[in-house]
């Protein structure tokens, strides 16, 4: 009989081959495998990361939160309080004006000297009732300890009957607080806590952006009114220093007729009045608005904002009182050396006070140019066209054109903190935050879940 079979070097040539595939398909089911598993860590630990983000949003947008809903006298209306606020303050009552700190948080580098990118921050906010009404102010800590982040709080105060949990007891020491540490996320690699840089910080180098006020001269109050007249429609009318930083406006120009008894639309005559520092004793409205300390400049996207205050007349005769909203026009606005309205910037309407209690209120204008302007004053613009109106005062008192320091900022990972004295213009946070997960041999570093978000805090800080 004829009998076949494989020769020694067939068999051993079949089976290198099947060696050969069984190595490829165990190499692509290992790299599956692992690839599988370094997808579910990558997921795992960005889903951690956002998840802490968002708890993290919540609690920290809360910071410096200062009004609360207050009962007053039985069967008045209830009204919100701002009477806790101090506390919310994290250091305000240091003498030395570079180190006050009216914020309402900080933030403290674990080992700023390496550059370690491992931040605590401590915020207080104020924890609300069911009602609305003030519970307590709480001192809240996100710290990171061996990679470990949590968090805990402490009470500061709080309102008769309300329960200290979840938070520490006031007066209670650093065991108490650390006893109540809830455990956020593990395995961190970064936690920055950012500051925004406001546009207005005491460490720049221009005096520019060391100070909000931008007339009258920084560190005072004085200023007059210069009237425009003798070109046009603009009548010459009285503006009269009753005070360093108050001006009587009287003598108004009337566009009523009398014997009509009609408004005479066709005449349109105008008093205007530009405001001036006090250095100068010239009556030329243009040439005082070119020299410098009386024009300013805008820039563009910035926030900036007119404050003035209106007393009510004192005299109980006092025409203003007949002041016809619709007819009769008061306004505030800047003007070049040309007398011309910049188009960027609309005048702002304003009307007299009605009652006492409207004329100690300020009155504020703000307003932002989507272009640069530049080399404008200061201009208030009457003009009446009821039968009495005109026959009034107007009193302009405590005048200021301010920079709104937390209007415009940003984050710079090279400059993380912000002065002590800056911190109440900070109006927001950034967060950037960096979880691992996987990873267990010293070669393998696992997968890294990043989150970084921007955090509002409109609350931190006396104003706004």
């Amino acid at each position: 009989m004829n009998k076949k079979g494989f020769t020694l070097i067939e068999l051993v040539v079949y089976m290198a081959m099947i060696g050969i595939v069984v190595l490829i398909a165990g190499q692509a089911f290992s790299d599956s495998t692992k690839f599988r598993v370094r997808s579910q860590n990558m997921l795992k630990a960005s889903q951690e990361a956002e998840n802490v983000g968002i708890l993290f949003k919540n609690d920290v947008s809360q910071m410096g939160a200062k009004s609360s809903l207050e009962e007053t006298v039985a069967g008045d209306d209830d009204e919100f309080s701002d009477s806790h606020k101090a506390i919310l303050f994290m250091n305000p009552n240091v003498a030395t004006e570079t180190m006050r700190d009216s914020s309402s948080y900080r933030i403290s580098p674990q080992n700023p000297a390496v550059g370690q990118n491992l931040d605590s921050l401590i915020f207080r906010k104020i924890r609300y009732q069911d009602n609305g009404k003030f519970g307590a102010v709480e001192e809240v800590y996100w710290v990171l300890f061996n990679g470990v982040l949590k968090r805990s709080c402490k009470i500061l105060e709080k309102a008769s009957g309300v329960e200290d949990a979840p938070c520490a007891a006031a007066g209670s020491d650093h065991d108490a607080v650390d006893d109540l540490m809830v455990e956020m996320a593990t395995n961190v690699k970064k936690f920055q806590v950012l500051a925004a840089i406001p546009s207005i910080r005491s460490d720049a180098s221009g005096v520019e952006n060391q100070d909000e006020q931008l007339f009258p001269t920084r560190g005072t109050q004085a200023f007059r009114m210069v009237p425009r007249y003798g070109e046009n429609n603009f009548n010459y009318f009285n503006a009269k220093n009753t005070d360093s930083n108050s001006v009587l406006l009287s003598g108004f120009t009337s566009n009523f007729d009398l014997k009509t008894n009609t408004p005479n639309e066709n005449g349109k005559l105008v008093n205007q009045a530009f405001a001036f520092l006090k250095n100068d004793a010239s009556e030329n409205w243009a040439a005082l608005c070119a020299e410098s300390g009386n024009y300013f400049s805008f820039g563009k996207g910035m926030e900036y904002e007119i404050s003035f205050e209106m007393p009510y007349p004192s005299h109980d005769n006092d025409k203003s009182r007949l002041f016809v909203p619709g007819r009769d026009h008061m306004a505030v606005g800047f003007r070049d050396v040309n007398g011309n309205r910049p188009d960027e910037i609309d005048d702002f309407l304003f009307y007299p006070p009605a009652t006492s209690a409207a004329g100690v209120v300020p009155r504020k204008m703000r307003f932002t140019v989507k272009d640069s302007v530049k080399n404008v004053c200061l201009a208030f613009t009457f003009a009446s066209y009821s039968p009495e109106a005109f026959n009034g005062t107007v009193t302009i008192e405590n005048l200021r054109l301010l920079q709104i320091a937390s209007s415009y900022y940003q984050f710079d990972e090279n400059k993380p903190y912000v002065e002590s004295s800056d911190k109440q213009n900070v109006k927001a946070l950034k967060l950037i935050l960096q979880v691992k997960r996987g990873g267990v041999s010293e070669n393998d570093a696992g997968e890294t879940g990043e989150v970084s978000l921007v955090v509002p805090v409109p609350s931190n800080g006396p104003r706004n």
